[in-house]
């Protein structure tokens, strides 16, 4: 009875072997290929443009560059194409009364990495302005928020 009972253990582990052993494989390809779907929604991240300086002396003779800021980073999806726009590229300080235009960077594509840009400008030459002052600044002045736009 002994040998039967151990005939019997041997031959449910071998049976138990063989079917532990097999592999199964799903779907129709011999290796079980399947696809994995993606939907990427493609986005740009603004780093908001640093405020724009001017220094302008009454009735100068050459026009004036700003004398810092405009600068802005912008990350975007790769090999994704967008623009610049802004809500008015001339336009006259109504504070100090000095007209001035703003000019944007040439839009690529992005990299997927940080991108740096600056936005320019210019006052013309021989401009009066307004000033009760030696000195003025245009902080009460009602126009000198401006909008960069990216459309993508």
């Amino acid at each position: 009875m002994k040998k039967l009972a151990l005939a019997t253990a041997l031959g449910v582990s071998a049976l138990v072997s063989a079917f532990s052993a097999q592999a199964a494989t799903a779907g129709g390809s011999p290796a079980g290929d399947f696809n994995v779907n993606i939907n990427l929604t493609s986005v740009c991240q603004l780093v908001k443009p640093t405020d724009i300086n001017f220094d302008y002396a009454s009735f100068q003779t050459s026009a004036q560059a700003p004398t810092s800021g405009g600068v802005f980073g912008l990350t975007c999806t790769k090999n994704l194409v967008y623009t610049f726009a802004l809500d008015a590229l001339t336009t006259i300080d109504n504070a100090v009364d000095l007209s001035y235009t703003l000019s944007l960077p040439t839009a690529v594509k992005g990299t997927g990495a940080a991108q740096s840009y600056t936005i320019g400008g210019s006052i013309s030459a021989g401009q009066a302005g307004n000033c009760a002052t030696t000195t003025c600044t245009n902080s009460a002045a009602t126009n000198k928020t401006r909008t960069l736009t990216v459309t993508y």
